[in-house]
């Protein structure tokens, strides 16, 4: 999988810009900066680093395994 679908994949689990506490939520779990992440969520940031997309996807990935 190359860093566009990465960072596509993040983009599709994140929540509206407006909700919050959801993104402070996953912002705190994944620790990744909350403004880093607000911008992600805008599409304002179009390369982020590495490694916050992978403390991203870690999370998601987490999450997703806890529900099932």
């Amino acid at each position: 999988m190359d860093h566009p679908n990465l960072l596509q994949y993040v983009r599709e689990r994140l929540p509206a810009p407006g909700e919050k506490e959801k993104l402070e939520e996953i912002a705190k779990g994944a620790d990744v900066p909350y403004h880093t992440l607000l911008k992600i969520a805008k599409g304002e940031t179009e390369d982020p680093r590495v490694s916050t997309i992978e403390n991203l996807i870690r999370y998601f990935q987490d999450q997703e395994r806890a529900a099932a």
